[in-house]
């Protein structure tokens, strides 16, 4: 979806009305800096409140408008951003404050979020033990799309199992790092989700399923800043925490 932008005096004002794939973040950046310096502006104000979820694409996309806006003679301003997706953000350890990132091989595995209960309960393979499990729901991943729409389906679950709207944002969050990572990574695979209770204990299980190449150092690919995409390096790391 394209992003609307106003022209207003010296200023580029960009309004995100929707959830956004990443080509369209990338077609964001690209007519932004291309007007910025067609218009020789001295300001860019991006709006994101329509934003529901801020993952380190976004986040790394938003940093390069800002970069590049300022070798241009602009400054830009982020404006809107949501307390969920604040709160989902410092979760994940994003951040827009500029850094450099070192050079995730990937997978995503099974992780299991819990709402209440004890932190001694028994796990096999990400799901509690004796833990009665709903049916799944397959999100196939074969585009940007998908991932959105995969991250929507684990918010609308999340819901109904009664997360906090803070934590359902960052559940949205951690699952559009995961299914990103399939797509860069093995091209196609499926997230699957499926609600548990265990006692007075809620959750959502999560597992990223590919026919990819797999992770060849997996401690080195979960640790905060190391990216072989070029890449912030917080997606896999952001999204087991």
């Amino acid at each position: 979806m394209e992003v609307p932008i106003l022209k207003q005096g010296l200023y580029l004002i960009a309004s995100i009305q929707s959830a956004l794939t990443d080509a369209d973040l990338s077609a964001l950046r690209e007519a932004l800096i291309e007007r910025v310096g067609k218009y020789r502006a001295r300001g860019v104000i991006v709006d994101v409140t329509a934003l529901d979820v801020m993952d380190s694409f976004a986040v790394r996309t938003l940093r390069d408008i800002a970069h590049m806006a300022r070798l241009r003679g602009a400054e830009t301003v982020i404006v809107g951003i949501q307390p969920e997706v604040a709160f989902a953000m410092v979760q994940l350890g994003l951040t827009l404050k500029a850094s450099r990132p070192r050079s995730t091989s990937r997978r995503g595995s099974p992780f299991w979020i819990g709402r209440a209960g004890s932190a001694s309960t028994v796990c096999k393979d990400g799901v509690p033990v004796g833990a009665p499990v709903a049916e799944e729901l397959l999100v196939a991943i074969t585009s940007d799309v998908d991932v959105v729409s995969a991250r929507q389906k684990g918010r609308e679950l999340a819901a109904e199992a009664g997360f906090s709207s803070g934590d359902q944002t960052v559940i949205a969050a951690a699952i559009s790092e995961i299914a990103r990572n399939i797509l860069m990574y093995a091209k196609r695979g499926e997230i699957a989700l499926r609600t548990v209770m265990n006692g007075d204990l809620d959750g959502l299980i999560v597992v990223a399923r590919d026919q990819g190449p797999g992770i060849p150092d997996v401690a080195r690919a979960l640790q905060d800043g190391y990216s072989t995409s070029g890449g912030l390096g917080l997606g896999l790391p952001g999204a087991r925490r």
